[in-house]
């Protein structure tokens, strides 16, 4: 009998050994990388399930939103704010959880919709979240490991920053950039990934509220999955091995990829006196292999959720403010190359302590990527600074952490704000 294989890209193995293994006919059935494994597996982390047949949304938002990414992608092109009351209308007054609406397909994934209250200003969100000397990250740590600006981004040199525009709102602020992110492990086959997105911000104020809205498209696939592990996702504990492939036992050695994604956020002042905010998510993905498309709803929404989760942890906290964040990633941002290393080598051997009996981590070659310390050899200049960065995050917040990070008071880092990216790993 003649054999048959199926080329994955890495290697080839006989066709009917892997339909025989996984109860699967043909190839391409064979190869589903991450996050979509299985259909059980959609409700994920925050176990959460979709309607089966959700409600498309309508279509004057939708011809909204086809607006937005239309500005995303001109520069140079004005902004009609009529062109997207529809959306605002939606998004502003909507009370309901509008996890059953779902968006029309995007970027050749499938989308949701996502809404959060959250108690605070629109200033604060800002201060937080478009702040220079606060990597991105810090702010949804739960699904991102680094994040930053690429030089030249018109975030980083325009001269005033996004809530000094608040007070004089009276026509749109539009600001541009691009960045790069590195996802943490997914819910599905905790696998990582690092992409860049164009973002455009649009400040401007609709039936007499503060409103932000963030644009953002992933216009190249990213560089290939790697495995990952989540070990705790409330206290934002996650191991990075550096090794391609998937968390996903046979099939871990497939090469996957995010392709395309994109989202649309809107932040909006409810009362700046109470306070109280919304957060309106629209967000679109694809990932897979080989350019097939994998990714569900729920995939979507889940890790919607688990950022959701996480923001509202940093903005809700009454030990933060966003200065008292700035300085301290400041601070971080200022360690010498030394002190960065003997501080990860404290940490590498402190996740080794915490972390080595975790059944996700024994895996061989997991165990020897910790082993005496070892993980300290995986994190890259970037990712040292993350870690550092996260670390003195969580001693703020209260939360537990493998390092000191707080042992020095705030009020030591530097006073001035940076004008350099310093305070963004990796840019």
């Amino acid at each position: 009998m003649k054999k048959t294989t199926c080329n994955t890209g890495r290697f080839s193995v006989p066709a009917a050994f892997l339909a025989g293994l996984l109860a699967l006919t043909v190839c391409a059935a064979l190869l589903i990388p991450a996050p979509a494994m299985a259909e059980d597996d959609e409700t994920g982390i925050m176990d959460v399930q979709l309607a089966k047949t959700p409600t498309p949304l309508d279509g004057s938002v939708e011809e909204s939103i086809d607006y937005l990414f239309e500005v995303l992608h001109a520069p140079d092109a004005s902004f009609d704010p009529a062109k997207v009351k529809p959306m605002l209308d939606f998004v502003t007054t909507m009370q309901d959880d509008p996890k059953d609406i779902a968006p029309a397909r995007r970027f050749g994934g499938l989308g949701v919709c996502l809404r959060k209250e959250v108690p605070t200003t629109l200033e604060t969100i800002l201060r937080y979240f478009y702040n220079p000397d606060i990597p991105n990250f810090l702010l949804c740590p739960a699904v991102l490991r680094l994040s930053g600006w690429h030089e030249g981004s018109e975030f980083l040199t325009r001269p005033r920053r996004l809530w000094d525009e608040l007070p004089s709102l009276d026509k749109p602020v539009l600001v541009r950039g691009r960045e790069f992110e590195v996802n943490t492990p997914d819910s599905f086959a905790e696998a990582y990934y690092r992409y860049d997105l164009d973002r455009l911000i649009i400040l401007l104020k609709h039936d007499g509220k503060n409103v932000a809205i963030s644009i953002s498209e992933q216009p190249e696939k990213s560089d290939v999955g790697r495995k990952g592990a989540i070990l705790d996702d409330q206290e934002w504990d996650y191991f990075y091995s550096g090794i391609e492939g998937l968390n996903k036992g046979m099939i871990g050695w497939m090469d996957t990829f995010m392709y395309r994604s994109g989202s649309v956020q809107v932040f909006t002042e409810h009362d700046a006196v109470a306070p109280r905010s919304s957060v309106f998510l629209f967000k679109w993905l694809k990932a897979g292999w080989a350019g097939m498309n994998v990714v569900k709803r729920g995939h979507i929404y889940d890790g919607s959720l688990r950022y959701a989760r996480s923001f509202s942890k940093v903005l809700e906290s009454a030990t933060l403010t966003p200065d008292e964040v700035a300085a301290g990633m400041r601070a971080v941002a200022a360690m010498p190359k030394p002190v960065i290393d003997q501080q990860i080598k404290e940490y590498a051997k402190n996740f080794e302590i915490r972390f080595k009996d975790n059944p996700k981590l024994q895996s061989r070659e997991y165990a020897r990527v910790i082993a005496d310390g070892g993980y300290a050899e995986v994190l890259d200049a970037d990712a040292r600074k993350s870690v550092l960065a996260l670390e003195r995050l969580k001693c703020m917040i209260g939360m537990e952490a493998l390092l000191d990070m707080c042992a020095s008071p705030v009020a030591e880092a530097p006073a001035a704000p940076s004008t350099e990216q310093a305070a963004v790993p990796g840019s």
